[in-house]
């Protein structure tokens, strides 16, 4: 038995951090894992409660705001487990969400990093299911406000976020961690379209099902510009050929039920791309 080093970089929000290590003590039946909790700057009372906990968990705590790559690293730097699970301090963690990560990561095929579903619980409708790309070469939430699981298992994508996010220790070691480069935005995607490319598949449990906060964090998205420029620069040229294949089939299932909100001009776009990529299987197939 592998032993699972669960790692959870935060800041501030203590209320959603305490909420979120009870359901993590609550669903976890793993025999042999750990927390360790990582906490970047908080100047709340996210400190004391850390403290208070420290007894039963390994808890680091940064000198100053690193930002979430530099986090995530350091707590992998003193992990003493082979399986990696990256968590958000936002999660309220359900019965059952870990078994089918654990199965899919040492069963399916080229493992890379292995995600689930996340529902908006002020919504009750889906987050994320998967991370696909747009024509544009950036990064998309699949199946975002919808309330229909997938059928299903599993499905695979070319990225997931490390909200809640499995992945063998080698692996990760292997792609060179988390790129400190970006701060607070696009060190999962970064880390998942690099592993693409490097051989590794990506796959979202759909049987695996959680509750996430969204963007928690106070200064989540200061760095919102920046790190669209670093990641549209550095992987633009391979995400958007993903997204010339992806884009059509998932916008119009974005809107299939809300066909009013359809966009005329994306959608002739999406059925002429679908049309074409139809005629070109046909023509080329054996």
């Amino acid at each position: 038995m592998e032993r699972l080093s669960i790692i959870t970089a935060l800041h501030n929000c203590v209320d959603l951090t305490r909420a979120y290590v009870d359901s993590l003590l609550e669903t976890v039946d793993y025999p042999d894992w750990e927390l360790i909790l990582v906490d970047d700057a908080s100047t709340d009372s996210t400190p004391e409660f850390l403290d208070s906990i420290r007894s039963r968990f390994t808890v680091l705590h940064n000198p100053g705001n690193m930002g979430y790559a530099r986090s995530n690293n350091r707590g992998e730097s003193v992990a003493t487990g082979s399986i990696l699970a990256f968590l958000n301090n936002d999660l309220t963690l359900s019965k059952g969400w870990l078994d089918p990560m654990l199965h899919t990561l040492y069963h399916a095929p080229k493992a890379g990093a292995v995600g689930n579903i996340q529902i908006n619980p002020r919504t009750g409708l889906i987050d994320h299911a998967g991370v696909f790309f747009g024509l544009d070469g950036m990064p998309r939430q699949a199946r975002k406000n919808r309330a229909a699981f997938p059928a299903t298992p599993t499905t695979e994508w070319n990225a997931v976020t490390a909200a809640c996010m499995l992945m063998k220790r080698s692996v990760f070691v292997e792609a060179g961690r988390f790129d400190e480069a970006y701060r607070n935005g696009f060190e999962d995607i970064d880390l998942c379209v690099k592993l693409r490319t490097m051989g590794f598949q990506h796959y979202v449990c759909n049987n695996s099902r959680i509750y996430h906060h969204v963007s928690q964090s106070p200064g989540r998205h200061h760095h919102n510009s920046a790190n669209e420029v670093l990641f549209r620069d550095r992987w633009a040229s391979v995400t958007s050929e993903w997204g010339a294949q992806e884009w059509p089939s998932e916008y119009l299932k974005r809107y299939a039920r809300h066909w009013w909100k359809l966009n005329l001009n994306k959608t002739l776009r999406a059925i002429v791309a679908l049309t074409s990529d139809r005629e070109h299987r046909l023509i080329h197939r054996p």
